[in-house]
């Protein structure tokens, strides 16, 4: 059964439980899943943890005659004698995150390209890429995620946007920069060489990519 199947079929089982029980057996959801037990194997323990809860409750007993006083003993030996997960590497972290980007970019290109070229029959901008856009792109990507990743730890515990008050002086730099940026942009774009792009050598590279993806960065 995979991950997916064995959560729904979890919450369905917790739906089943007392108040009490349902408070206890989260407690040792929470810690079991934040451990570095493999997660097929996670979820098969709180399946049966879940599923002996259930008969135990059928017989008038709770949680804590169940599994004890405190949620995280039950779990406790399981979790400290697994093997670490792995973990991704920085280096392949931020190979994946350019390499993710110029896929999407040359998806585009070949999709577009495709349909101005049988539509047309001209492939237009389509036809050509400039090194600095394709340089701009694996950066900015980058850039870009790292911003993401930075306000997302900025949340509150409950997901919602800390409010601040409004920054003029941190709005104006922002401004400044992407005005600066973009005339860098044009004038480096000059001095990068343009090349010409058919929407097929940009279909090859995209499915290339898409398939590098998978079986490079998300190989099991």
């Amino acid at each position: 059964m995979k991950v997916k199947a064995m959560i729904k079929q979890n919450n369905v089982l917790r739906e089943q439980m007392t108040p009490f029980n349902r408070s206890y057996y989260e407690d040792m959801l929470l810690g079991l899943r934040a451990s570095k037990v493999d997660p097929v194997r996670t979820e098969e323990l709180l399946l049966e943890a879940a599923a002996l809860l259930l008969e135990g409750q059928a017989k008038g007993k709770n949680a804590k005659q169940i599994f004890g006083e405190h949620p995280e003993d039950y779990f406790k030996e399981i979790a400290g004698s697994a093997p670490a997960r792995k973990v991704r590497s920085k280096l392949n972290y931020y190979l994946m995150i350019p390499w993710a980007a110029l896929t999407g970019l040359f998806s585009v290109y070949a999709v577009a390209g495709l349909l101005l070229l049988w539509s047309t029959g001209d492939t237009e901008m389509f036809g050509q890429i400039s090194i600095f856009t394709i340089l701009v792109v694996g950066a900015g990507a980058i850039v870009l995620i790292e911003i993401i990743m930075k306000w997302l730890s900025s949340l509150s515990e409950d997901d919602a946007p800390k409010p601040k008050p409004f920054d003029i002086k941190g709005l104006g730099i922002y401004v400044g920069i992407a005005i600066i940026a973009v005339f860098l942009g044009i004038f480096l774009d000059n001095l990068f060489p343009v090349i010409s792009l058919s929407p097929w050598v940009s279909l090859i590279l995209a499915v290339a990519g898409g398939l590098g993806l998978k079986f490079i960065f998300f190989k099991s």
